[in-house]
């Protein structure tokens, strides 16, 4: 079966098909539900699949790179996320120095993953 990366996560979807013989994919991480109608659509599909096979290694490169991405992408919203509960969390336990260093070292993670992205950006990418 024609198989199509996802456009968020980049996950490889097989091709599957409605009761009528209509293609459709379904990437269940993201929840994305993609179906191909209309005899543009249906050319432009069959392009994309031949397009995918023709180059097939370039496209797992590039899925590697948007995962690593993602990745990062991830961890600076968590951490975000840390340093805006840190005041409430701490604010009962420790004092200020703590709450002060511990708001460094979160920001300096976040400086250290945007120098990530730069380098990814940038094609200096090492596994």
């Amino acid at each position: 079966m024609p198989r199509i990366p996802c456009f968020l996560c980049a996950q490889e979807l097989r091709q599957k098909q409605d009761k009528n013989g209509k293609a459709y994919f379904i990437c269940n991480p993201c929840g994305v539900q993609i179906f191909v109608r209309g005899s543009q659509g249906l050319e432009n599909l069959k392009e994309l699949i031949a397009t995918l096979r023709e180059r097939d290694f370039p496209f797992r490169e590039h899925a590697r790179i948007l995962h690593e991405v993602q990745a990062v992408l991830t961890e600076i919203r968590g951490l975000k996320k840390e340093i805006k509960e840190l005041d409430s969390v701490l604010n009962i336990f420790s004092e200020d120095e703590y709450k002060d260093r511990t708001r460094e070292l979160l920001q300096a993670r976040i400086e250290h993953l945007l120098s990530r992205l730069e380098q990814i950006a940038k094609g200096n990418v090492r596994s």
